[in-house]
């Protein structure tokens, strides 16, 4: 069983085309045909709640073809194509979703406090620890601090956390404190920017692992997966991710 759950984390990180000739299903369906569409871009769905289902907006999407599907969900403000991200968003394409501002419920630290003072929040307001770390020791929007790491701080947090099963949501507020805890504690804060992305980056198949990630649902890493923009999960995180797990899964027990 746990062999079969790697194996789909492994496969939902993967888009292949087509087969030549296939065809929708339900075509007389727009939103089932749509699903169908998708499905054969960006691989396998589990169910999903087809409520919000637009069928004119379906329409739109039947008519794309699958390279441009797959960016307009990895980057969908990029080429305008705000209907079809909308609609791979209601999917849980999350890395699709426009993410709302954040609504912390823990007041802002004052302006001259250390980084560290953000460890009080507890939602996406602990978010703004990278922002403070970034303005000490600048690297830019491409850098590990505000181009990665707090950028899928703020998305996960505001889009995909609200969205996903209690168990999962638990998993997001646990690894965003391991991963600012660790930041904070082992990067210094005169560490140059390639020390940072290397040790920031390399911190998270530890924090997903001893966290919880192995323990979720496929639906869940299906979510969380799908948060990410495409081609932005270094093949060393998600190789030491998936280690971990097989180590978690068939390791001795206590």
């Amino acid at each position: 069983m746990r062999s079969t759950l790697l194996a789909v984390l492994l496969l939902l990180t993967a888009c292949a085309d087509p087969a030549p000739g296939t065809e929708p299903a339900a075509a007389s369906d727009p939103c089932a045909a749509a699903a169908a569409h998708l499905t054969d871009c960006a691989g396998d769905l589990p169910a999903l709640d087809w409520s919000a289902c637009d069928p004119a907006e379906a329409e739109r999407m039947l008519a794309l073809d699958c390279a441009t599907l797959r960016g307009a969900v990895a980057n969908p403000k990029a080429d305008g194509a705000g209907p079809v991200a909308a609609f791979a968003c209601r999917l849980g394409f999350y890395a699709a979703c426009e993410v709302p501002a954040c609504e912390s419920a823990t007041p802002a630290p004052p302006a001259d406090a250390a980084c560290d003072a953000w460890f009080a929040a507890d939602d996406c307001g602990l978010c703004e620890y990278y922002r403070c770390r970034e303005a000490l020791q600048p690297c830019g929007p491409d850098g590990y601090l505000l181009g990665y790491v707090g950028k899928y701080c703020d998305r996960f947090a505001r889009v995909t956390e609200p969205k996903v099963s209690p168990r999962a949501s638990a998993w997001l507020k646990r690894v965003r404190r391991c991963l600012v805890e660790y930041l904070e504690a082992e990067v210094p804060y005169d560490a140059d920017c390639a020390e940072v992305d290397r040790r920031g980056t390399d911190s998270h198949t530890q924090c997903y692992v001893e966290t919880g990630f192995c323990e979720l649902s496929p639906l869940d890493w299906f979510a969380i997966i799908h948060t990410i923009d495409v081609g932005d999960v270094p093949l060393r995180v998600l190789l030491r991710t998936a280690h971990g797990c097989v180590g978690e899964w068939f390791g001795p027990d206590p």
